[in-house]
């Protein structure tokens, strides 16, 4: 078993790591670089690299671009004529391509949208990722293993090959709902096998003593803002596509009997998190959560239009940097609304290298007063960093990946374990 990271021993995002036999090829996501200058960029330089690879199949943690961004590029052969399957989760897969439905009607990307969508709806081309369900290509098994992260229906994966074994943890956490086991079914899957290497993110490295939020307790957080009487109209920023902290927000609101109102492309996303993560977990019920009506329209049931009823009874709105949400801020202005910012701060961190223009101008333009940061992080502490190690007991190497200190590692308080700490460069190649 051979491995090399084409990209991601020193940064974060862009994420593709290569695993391979003499027989069999598979990679690992194939993601885009985050916030990079055109000029700086090096995806031209993976998109060819793969246009003249060995590749039999590559499988996506999960559908953040960063992982799963160049997809389109991936041709249907390899160099040597082989088809090159594409493994993900059933569920990721349905939130892509309502992704790409949606964005699909607009003129300026319509044409690029309706080609992701043509390859995720090619059936010749698929591989369901399944919890605990194993996956052969060639000679290599996959067996994933659904995590936790700010994606739903996520995975790390567990490869054979020739007697040897690595786990590939893709992003990760523990503080969610949905990773309180993750420890516990990964060594469950794990029984009876010997791990070679282990390769882990390190987003949160650079920050090995930051303290994060539980979705529980950033819910119970959100209920103490919002029923405060002056916040009863408040607004929402938070991903589209994190369904644990759209959950938390929604039961927050809930709680206080208001409700919570999406557009119709998010709505389309919640009756998918209903179908699948509600059935097991009340939390993801989404209950009183609605999608927008017209702002004119006469609801016969509310006997007023929607804003009137919303002005009546209090809301929280998820909304974004397009000025199709303009119309509706403004027509509660009056009411002095809350601004709940729940992403990452370095989007509207002026100066910054990752700041968003949009997003930056509707979050410094709305009153400093009535402005709240409620976020948690979608990947793993140092603290999971170190569990996930002493639980998965890499026998020859740890290899940091998607950090941008990867030296931090040595940090993290693993006894002999960080003997095994393998400091390689893109595209240096590890024989196990």
């Amino acid at each position: 078993m051979k491995i090399k990271i084409h990209r991601g021993t020193h940064q974060i995002g862009g994420s593709i790591t290569e695993i391979y036999t003499d027989s069999t090829h598979i990679f690992v996501d194939f993601g885009s670089e985050l916030n990079t200058e055109p000029e700086d960029s090096t995806d031209a330089e993976m998109i060819d690299m793969m246009q003249h690879a060995r590749c039999d199949a590559v499988l996506f943690t999960h559908y953040h671009g960063d992982h799963i961004g160049l997809m389109k590029h991936i041709p249907e052969k390899d160099v040597d004529g082989h088809a090159i399957k594409l493994g993900m989760g059933k569920v990721a897969r349905r939130v892509l391509i309502n992704i790409h439905q949606t964005l699909a009607g607009f003129e300026d990307s319509g044409k690029e949208h309706r080609e992701y969508l043509d390859i995720l709806q090619d059936e010749e081309r698929q591989i369901d990722v399944e919890d605990g369900i194993p996956i052969t290509v060639g000679d290599i098994r996959i067996t994933p293993v659904l995590v936790d992260h700010s994606a739903y229906d996520a995975y790390l994966f567990i490869i054979e090959a020739q007697g040897k074994t690595a786990v590939h943890t893709g992003d990760f956490r523990t503080h969610g709902r949905l990773g309180k086991q993750v420890f516990e079914r990964l060594n469950k899957a794990l029984s009876k096998k010997t791990v070679d290497v282990l390769i882990t993110e390190g987003t949160m490295m650079n920050r090995p003593g930051e303290q994060v939020l539980t979705e529980e307790e950033m819910q119970d957080k959100a209920y103490e803002i919002l029923k405060k009487p002056e916040n009863r109209h408040a607004f929402l920023i938070c991903s589209s596509t994190n369904v644990e902290s759209l959950a938390s927000f929604a039961n927050a609101a809930m709680q206080l009997k208001r409700a919570f109102y999406v557009n119709n492309y998010v709505y389309e996303q919640i009756k998918l998190y209903r179908e699948t993560a509600g059935e097991a977990d009340p939390a993801f019920r989404f209950r009183k959560t609605y999608k927008f009506e017209s702002m004119t329209a006469f609801n016969p049931k509310l006997k007023m239009t929607q804003p009137e009823y919303m002005r009546e009874n209090g809301f929280l709105m998820l909304i974004g940097a397009s000025d199709a949400y303009k119309k509706r801020i403004e027509y509660f202005s009056d009411q002095h609304p809350l601004l709940i910012y729940s992403m990452w701060g370095g989007y509207v961190e002026k100066g910054a290298d990752t700041y968003d223009e949009k997003m930056g101008a509707l979050y410094h333009g709305w009153d400093p007063a009535r402005r709240e940061n409620l976020h948690t992080s979608g990947h793993a502490t140092a603290d999971d960093i170190r569990q996930m190690i002493l639980t998965v007991k890499p026998q020859k190497y740890i290899l940091p990946i998607h950090t941008e200190k990867p030296k931090i590692f040595e940090q993290l308080d693993i006894g002999e374990n960080t003997d095994k700490i393998a400091y390689l460069n893109d595209n240096d190649v590890l024989e196990v």
